[in-house]
């Protein structure tokens, strides 16, 4: 807006032409002085108005002058059509708390935009909004956070979008009411986090108990992120999305983990797809990075249905198990591509337990940050370490069905390579020597091995043997993905 001030000083005709050209006028922000919130209410003369309010010009403006820059584009109402209200970043008085509500109740009937995003303590309760005083149907995208609506109200029944942020109690039916409302839902996104001493219903999410309330048919994207499985499984089990084309699940760490297996029966409506998606995409992606959530993933392909699951402090037992389950309910063969950066050893030893695994990618762990106090294993050499198995005493190696790993994001040298061979591809006579000896060797599948482009000039010893040793299935140079 400065500049547009600097312009009108160029020259008369710079000045009538920016003063008769409305729309230069009808971004609002209540930052600006009063003066400049007057020229635009008058310049944009009955062009629809976009007003944004941020933390910053809530908390720092003097309240008389908020007040009156409020009241100013309230006199306006009936031209918003993108309203951006953002008062999370600090906290506010119970007068000024009711200024917010006056504000976003004003009568808006062009609104088709909404981003609202209230502070909230964790001991005040979640306000329960007449949104545009329920004098629009118009509204077509709506992000709220810590602020609850009249759900079966008239502003929602035109959603397109649909994002939803908010701690303690979560109205559960409310939100299948969203889907009843809206039939042109196309995105939907829900994040919640129960409060502490507040009780979650129980919710029936057997297999049986997956009666449909609505069907959304528009309905392309839908991103959950919950700390208790029970309530996205229930509205996945309420809701049929026959059009879905993604589907996120994130679990955030909580102290407590409720069942994770309640998500099964309700993805169960996604079966054929996840099904279709996992054959036609052969393996499926897990990722683990330090200081980020664990991932799982079934497809990057666009015309392909994506279902992704993130998931921290779950226990990975837990969690194959369940993915397991959502392969054999969609009757396809799991097989998994792993990523990993820096690997504690307790995680590595979960991950080399997989029978599913087929191909290993190993990122650089220049690449990340992480706690240098906490040990992370080594690789290549981690997969030439043996275990013998306490109840059959047979001995075996970490991934056991492991066919690719791709090392080339790392500087390691080709002998830590060839070693990790020799000690996790036993010779012929060692493998007999120990059989006499009772000891039961498991051996492992042989090894297609991508590693750094330049590690064919650095050895022309030890390289050719690599490629002619007897746990390589083949040799391949590349660079490291950027």
């Amino acid at each position: 807006m400065r500049e547009l001030y600097s312009l009108k000083l160029v020259s008369h005709t710079w000045k009538e032409l920016i003063e008769h050209t409305p729309w230069f006028w009808t971004c609002i922000s209540a930052d600006y002085p009063t003066s400049v919130i007057q020229d635009c209410l008058r310049l944009s003369r009955n062009h629809l108005l976009r007003v944004e309010i941020y933390a910053f010009c809530v908390f720092f403006d003097e309240p008389k002058h908020l007040n009156e820059k409020l009241q100013l584009l309230q006199l306006h109402a009936e031209r918003w059509e993108t309203l951006n209200f953002n008062t999370r970043e600090g906290s506010t008085s119970s007068a000024e708390d009711q200024l917010i509500r006056a504000f976003l109740e004003s009568p808006a009937p062009n609104l088709e935009t909404v981003v609202a995003l209230i502070h909230r303590t964790m001991s005040s309760p979640l306000p329960r909004l007449n949104l545009a005083g329920g004098k629009t149907s118009q509204i077509k995208h709506l992000r709220l956070e810590n602020v609850l609506l009249p759900w079966s109200s008239q502003p929602l029944t035109r959603l397109e979008t649909f994002s939803l942020e908010i701690e303690g109690t979560v109205p559960v039916e409310e939100m299948v009411n969203i889907f009843i409302n809206s039939p042109g839902l196309r995105f939907f996104y829900l994040s919640y986090r129960s409060t502490e001493g507040l009780e979650i219903p129980a919710l029936p999410t057997s297999a049986g108990s997956n009666t449909f309330q609505t069907t959304a048919n528009s309905l392309k994207d839908v991103s959950i992120c919950f700390d208790n499985p029970g309530i996205a499984s229930h509205i996945l089990s309420r809701v049929c999305m026959p059009a879905c084309r993604s589907l996120t699940l994130a679990i955030k760490p909580v102290e407590t983990m409720h069942d994770i297996h309640s998500l099964n029966a309700a993805l169960s409506q996604f079966a054929p797809k996840i099904g279709q998606a996992m054959n036609e995409g052969g393996r499926t992606t897990f990722s683990s990075w330090p200081e980020q959530p664990f991932e799982w993933s079934i497809s990057r392909q666009q015309d392909v249905f994506q279902l992704s699951i993130e998931f921290s402090w779950v226990p990975l037992e837990d969690f194959i198990e369940c993915i397991r389950n959502l392969a054999l309910a969609a009757a396809s063969e799991l097989e998994l591509e792993v990523h990993l950066g820096p690997t504690s050893e307790w995680t590595a030893d979960k991950l080399g337990e997989w029978t599913e695994v087929t191909k290993l990618h190993i990122a650089s762990p220049s690449k990340f940050y992480y706690d240098r106090n906490d040990p992370a294993v080594t690789f290549p050499d981690y997969l030439g370490h043996s275990q013998e198995d306490p109840d059959s005493g047979q001995l075996f190696w970490p991934f056991p069905n492991l066919q690719e790993v791709d090392l080339s994001e790392l500087e390691c040298s080709p002998l830590r390579v060839f070693d990790m061979l020799n000690r996790r591809y036993l010779s012929g006579s060692d493998i007999k020597t120990m059989g006499d000896l009772g000891i039961h060797i498991n051996v492992p599948s042989k090894l297609d091995i991508l590693v750094r482009d330049t590690l064919k000039w650095e050895d022309s010893v030890i390289v050719p043997a690599i490629e002619n040793h007897r746990g390589v299935k083949s040799l391949e140079y590349g660079y490291p993905e950027i």
